[in-house]
């Protein structure tokens, strides 16, 4: 924790193969949540997935997360995000390094059940409805108020190349979600959303997470109360 310097944070894209102009693109959007105390550096690991749709292509992205878990203190970051809601490797890297490692689907899922008596999900891919679940459980959260998980019918990988169409049917899936589910919040199940919950807040009027706004501002948090990840619990 420091007042008088600047909070240097890691975004890690688990995804390989992206271009310096698509990694420049996402840090600018990214900056628009952080503090102006905050540096955002983005990167993407140098070889596995070009999307995580799978907890196979999970483990293919881990080894190369961890590779860069290794560095990323004495590379001189405070702080690194694993910029996918899959969270793949989180706990993990958590035990190579000595600074905080954020897993955004987690944090998203832990504040959108705050909010709201209850809430739904939305994800890109049908496959991906029994991961969500499968994580929803393992993180210990009350699966009764996660009313609904549904799915865009999008790869990851073509989320923003039709950003407009993309949100088209996310309001839509959106919708029903409130109309039919009953949710009262809700959670934005991956990054290729990324900047489509504020518009969706508006629409829907009601919370929406937006998995990429709450994991910078949950660094933020934490590194200005000084807050890391027990040692007890990552060895």
């Amino acid at each position: 924790m420091g007042k008088n310097r600047k909070f240097n944070l890691l975004v890690l894209i688990p995804n390989s193969g992206m271009s310096k102009e698509i990694l420049a693109d996402r840090k600018q959007m990214l900056s628009k949540y952080a503090s102006n105390n905050t540096e955002i550096t983005v990167e993407c690991i140098p070889a596995g997935p070009i999307s995580i749709e799978t907890e196979y292509e999970e483990f293919e992205a881990g080894i190369h997360i961890l590779d860069r878990a290794r560095t990323v203190a004495e590379d001189g970051f405070d702080c690194m995000i694993i910029y996918c809601s899959s969270d793949p490797a989180v706990r993990a890297a958590r035990e190579l390094t000595s600074v905080p490692v954020i897993g955004p689907g987690y944090i998203s899922m832990m504040i959108g059940q705050e909010l709201g008596d209850q809430y739904s999900i939305i994800t890109p891919l049908e496959e991906m409805i029994n991961i969500n679940n499968v994580k929803l459980r393992g993180y210990g959260f009350d699966p009764t108020k996660c009313k609904s998980i549904r799915s865009l019918d999008i790869n990851v990988d073509n989320l923003r190349e039709k950003i407009d169409e993309t949100y088209k049917v996310l309001l839509k899936e959106g919708e029903k979600c409130v109309l039919e589910d009953g949710a009262h919040v809700i959670v934005l199940a991956c990054l290729g959303l990324a900047g489509l919950g504020e518009r969706l807040q508006k629409d829907l009027h009601i919370p929406v997470i937006d998995p990429a706004a709450v994991s910078i501002k949950y660094a933020e948090l934490l590194y200005n109360l000084g807050l890391n990840y027990s040692s007890l619990s990552y060895k």
